[in-house]
């Protein structure tokens, strides 16, 4: 076992946690090319297709708007033979006044799936794109996911530490992952003795996830890709066992200085990574990691090994086991190092989550799950209205 990468691709990853997507862009439509200033009429003009390629004829696509006012469906077409779909906009997307964003989505055996939202007048040149796929159900303890990247930030809290814990997962194969009735798609173990445990800002909605018996359990489906599921919660100190179940591909811990001695073990020290002036976090890395929990222990501090020893140990380390080349996942990861518990979400985490909540009230109806959704719903929307 090696640290994976380098201090500068731990950098990038802190430096943002998370660019959220919603799908993709395809190919250019034919004599596409007007400037943002020539859209007379704009159109959304695209396909549905199952995976990358295949026309799925007949589907319903529902086009969304969100402003800083009002957010909600607005039209709603079926799809060519073809695959094909076509909107006419009430209006051209300008980022620089109304902030209005368009997106498109369309239901697929029961899973709903989402375009690329449309910001600027130039994205109306391509075709826009939205992929789904056949479903498959899990077993009823979740779907045998493993996680192909693990980040871990450590920061003080008054006399506590949140701990982000940033896990990616890589959805194989060309079926969506669905939840059987009263089961989970997912389920991953958490260290124990947490507190205050929230789930956000990835790619996983927070309605989705639930923590039942130390697990993290997703009901959410899981379409082929990269997924990002976000998790903060609290801890007494830095003494803890974190499951690390099946194993991972690349894992790091970091810990925000200053910071008592600290020992991982299961990773080595690293190259700590500088944020920002000012900002330093003490790096545990590895790559190949086994099936197997890790032991974080803080150390007296007659316990701290110098840094100057710490730095040759690490030199002859890695002069011993040479140094691995790890891929680097498919569309990049971006982490952060936000740590309030209720960051201000992005435009788009805003226009995903509202959507997401819209679907949702469709199947829970009124009732206390109804409220407790409408109520969140109402502060995205004012979130929205601020940024006007």
């Amino acid at each position: 076992m090696t640290a994976p990468r380098g201090a500068r691709m731990v950098g990038m990853v802190l430096a943002g946690l998370l660019v959220l997507s919603l799908g993709g862009l395809g190919g250019r439509l034919p004599g596409a090319g007007l400037s943002a200033q020539e859209v007379a009429r704009p159109q959304l003009v695209g396909t549905v297709t199952r995976g990358a390629s295949e026309p799925v004829p007949g589907l319903t696509v529902v086009l969304h708007r969100v402003d800083a006012v009002e957010a909600g469906e607005i039209d709603s077409v079926r799809a060519s033979p073809e695959g094909i779909f076509r909107f006419e906009l009430p209006t051209v997307p300008d980022p620089g006044g109304r902030g209005e964003v368009y997106f498109a989505s369309a239901r697929h055996q029961g899973v709903l799936y989402f375009g690329l939202p449309i910001t600027a007048a130039i994205q109306l040149d391509s075709m826009y794109s939205i992929q789904v796929y056949d479903t498959a159900v899990a077993p009823p303890r979740g779907a045998p996911i493993l996680p192909s990247v693990r980040y871990i930030l450590a920061e003080p809290v008054g006399e506590a530490w949140q701990l982000t814990d940033l896990i990616q997962l890589n959805v194989q194969g060309e079926r969506t992952w669905v939840a059987a009735d009263s089961g989970v798609t997912w389920s991953y173990p958490l260290p124990p003795g947490l507190r205050e445990i929230q789930v956000g800002g990835g790619d996983v909605p927070e309605v989705s996830t639930a923590l039942r018996d130390g697990s993290l359990e997703i009901t959410a489906p899981l379409p082929p890709g990269f997924r990002q599921v976000v998790i903060r919660y609290l801890l007494d100190s830095l003494t803890v066992e974190i499951p690390v179940p099946g194993g991972v591909e690349e894992m790091d811990f970091l810990v925000r200085d200053p910071a008592p001695p600290v020992e991982v073990r299961g990773l080595i020290p690293a190259e700590s990574v500088e944020v920002e002036p000012g900002v330093r976090y003490r790096r545990f890395a590895g790559v190949a990691v086994p099936d197997t929990v890790l032991q974080v222990r803080e150390l007296p501090p007659e316990f701290q090994v110098p840094t100057r020893w710490l730095a040759v140990l690490l030199a002859l380390l890695l002069a011993g086991v040479g140094l691995y080349a790890v891929r680097r996942p498919h569309g990049g990861m971006e982490a952060a190092t936000e740590s309030a518990p209720d960051r201000e979400l992005s435009r788009k985490e805003l226009v995903r989550e509202v959507a997401q909540i819209d679907v949702a009230l469709e199947e829970v109806g009124e009732g206390v799950e109804g409220r407790r959704l409408r109520a969140r719903r109402e502060r995205l929307v004012a979130q929205l209205r601020r940024r006007r």
